[in-house]
């Protein structure tokens, strides 16, 4: 199935403006991701976000959850929402920025300082060369969507939202330019909690041990079948408990996250931990057990067939990049779920180590991204709703 793109040739100077402008997107990238943004503390990133589209005289606010709402184009149908998240994983308060050539280290520095950067910096672009005479566009940075943040950002946004006034969400997560995200994820996180009376690891030696019984469930889970079509995946991501050495221990608890590309399979994976905890319950009465639910992700999908796809995958070919269809659990799996047209795409660029400390990301090539998103962008805003 081939696409044409109406706008490509009057796309030509918003092009070589972003291609001139490299190295300001690098300037906002590197000042964004040193706003820490932990996971519901988002609210310095935030305020900073607000105030640099406040500079190029847009009218930002900031909703009741905590997302930063700009409302960029207001042309009628159709509307368009090009998103990235505020958060990131780290609990850090400090964070600095190192450069080595065209390569940035940080926590965070791509997942997703680099979307953040990407919004500006299409905003700059479009402001500069023109802005598109039809069409509603909306910059939106979420709230929420690492961990247990539960994707209450793009939640929230949605919820205040009729489903009728969206005709197609993109969200800009990581950087892969290459990766569309097509397909949510069913994830659900837990909390399992084992206690018991507790006691001195002398004294009262042979007082069942919460710790030592919660080893053997995680001996079971391990031992569950997981399939490989559809991926579903079990991983006890978190321990806690205990309060000495030679104490033992009267609670503790496990974070455990269970994810699927299928909503069933991920049901029949949480009815078999369920077992397996009441299994382990029965055969130690002193240990009383209870599942505390942290999270819910829903799952869906866009047809790859889909004109949202089709001309993502046309903008990228323009640039010599290659379209791999993939799933993923991102802001997307909200409107997927809602049967909303969406899709999350990476900014451009290379990186790597994400999620730790010793996260990087390439510059080199994300001037392809961008000029991707900007066609993107212009395709859907100058189709008929």
């Amino acid at each position: 199935m081939t696409t044409s793109l109406r706008t490509l040739d009057v796309c030509r100077k918003l092009f070589d403006t972003i291609d001139r402008n490299t190295s300001n997107y690098i300037d906002d990238l590197i000042r964004i991701c040193e706003v820490a943004a932990p996971t519901f503390r988002e609210g310095n990133r935030a305020r900073y976000f607000a105030s640099l589209f406040e500079s190029l005289r847009c009218s930002p606010s900031i909703d009741e959850a905590g997302n930063v709402r700009i409302p960029f184009l207001q042309n009628g149908p159709p509307h368009v929402v090009l998103s990235a998240h505020l958060d990131t994983v780290f609990s850090l308060e400090t964070i600095r920025v190192t450069r080595k050539g065209n390569i940035l280290y940080a926590p965070g520095i791509s997942d997703d300082s680099s979307g953040l950067a990407a919004l500006v910096s299409l905003a700059r672009a479009f402001l500069e060369t023109g802005l598109p005479e039809s069409g509603t566009l909306t910059f939106l940075a979420t709230v929420g969507e690492e961990g247990l943040g539960n994707l209450r950002g793009a939640r929230h946004y949605f919820s205040t939202m009729p489903k009728d006034d969206i005709n197609c969400f993109i969200s800009l997560d990581g950087c892969d330019a290459e990766r569309l995200v097509v397909s949510g994820l069913a994830s659900k996180r837990v909390r399992v909690f084992f206690r018991g009376p507790g006691g001195h690891s002398w004294g009262d030696a042979g007082t069942p041990n919460p710790i030592q019984i919660a080893g053997e469930f995680l001996y079971k889970l391990n031992r569950l079948p997981l399939t490989r079509k559809p991926k579903t995946t079990l991983n006890a991501g978190i321990i806690h408990g205990g309060t000495s050495i030679n104490a033992i221990p009267t609670e503790m608890f496990l974070d455990i996250d269970l994810r699927s590309e299928s909503t069933e399979a991920l049901a029949r994976l949480d009815e078999s931990m369920s077992n397996t905890l009441k299994e382990i319950a029965k055969q130690e009465r002193a240990i009383t057990t209870e599942i505390q639910i942290l999270g819910e992700r829903p799952a869906g999908a866009i047809r790859e067939d889909h004109p949202l796809v089709q001309i993502a995958m046309a903008a990228n070919q323009q640039f010599g990049l290659g379209a791999q269809p993939d799933s993923g659990s991102t802001d997307s799996n909200i409107p997927f779920a809602l049967g909303i047209p969406a899709i999350t795409l990476g900014t451009g660029g290379t990186c790597g180590k994400i999620h730790t400390q010793e996260e990087w990301f390439d510059v080199t090539g994300v001037e392809k991204g961008l000029k991707r998103t900007a066609l993107l962008l212009m395709e859907l805003l100058h189709r008929e709703r």
